[in-house]
C-alpha cells in the first residue's frame, strides 16, 4: 500500500466519524452534548443562569450502609445528597434556589430510608 492510498482511507474514516458524531450525540443525549447546550444558552443570553442560595448541613442520617446529607437553604430550599456511609458531607454547599418547595428535612430522611427497605 503506498502513502496517499494509506492517507485517502485515514481521512475517509476521520469523515466518517465526524459526519457520525452530531447524530449519535443526538441520539442518545450524552457524552460531550451533556451540559454545553445550557451553559451555551446562559453565554449567549438566550436563557438566566439558576439562582443559587448557600445551603447548610441540617441532617446527617446513615441508613443500612449508606447516608443522606440534608441540606437547607433560603425560604425552604432543601437538597438531599445521597452517599455511602462514613463518606464526607460538607458543612455547607451551594445549591439551586428553590423558595417555597414543599420538601421537609423529615420527608428527605423518610423517603430514603424507605428506598433503602426496598
Amino acid at each position: 500500500m503506498s502513502f496517499s492510498s494509506i492517507f485517502k482511507l485515514l481521512f475517509l474514516s476521520w469523515i466518517l466519524v465526524i459526519s457520525q458524531a452530531p447524530a449519535m450525540a443526538q441520539e442518545h443525549k450524552s457524552g460531550f452534548g451533556l451540559g454545553f447546550e445550557k451553559m451555551q444558552k446562559i453565554w449567549q443570553g438566550i436563557s438566566n443562569a439558576p439562582k443559587m442560595t448557600t445551603c447548610r448541613l441540617a441532617n446527617k442520617t446513615v441508613y443500612k450502609g449508606k447516608q443522606i446529607c440534608v441540606y437547607k437553604g433560603a425560604n425552604k430550599t432543601i437538597l438531599g445528597v445521597y452517599n455511602m456511609a462514613g463518606d464526607f458531607c460538607s458543612a455547607a454547599m451551594d445549591c439551586r434556589y428553590d423558595p417555597g418547595g414543599t420538601k421537609t428535612i423529615a420527608s428527605l430522611v423518610k423517603a430514603f430510608k424507605d428506598a433503602e427497605d426496598k
